[in-house]
């Protein structure tokens, strides 16, 4: 199919693989969050990042809707999973380390 690679990763996925890849705050919580939704606490104490540093890369990931907010009513508490397209990238990045 035209714009798909032998993986079948659409040209925006790819361009979306490269995002995430240039930076290994974005790499680690794509990955932490690949299996299960998660809190940004969660995120923290799984990858050794900073809360700050988490909130900021979730909110990066989300401006490029990768990461979903899943009751973005609640001031604590906030549960984050990845969308369908970050599933897909998610699974190249993990190949990929």
């Amino acid at each position: 199919m035209p714009g798909e690679d032998d993986r079948g990763l659409s040209d925006e996925e790819l361009d979306l693989y490269g995002y995430v890849s240039s930076s290994k705050r974005r790499v680690s919580v794509i990955t932490t969050l690949k299996d299960n939704p998660r809190t940004p606490k969660q995120i923290a104490e799984n990858t050794d990042i900073r809360l700050n540093h988490v909130s900021n890369v979730l909110s990066e990931l989300a401006d490029e809707s990768l990461v979903k907010c899943v009751n973005p009513d609640r001031k604590r508490g906030r549960v984050y999973k990845l969308t369908n397209t970050a599933n897909r990238v998610a699974e190249k990045v993990i190949q990929n380390e």
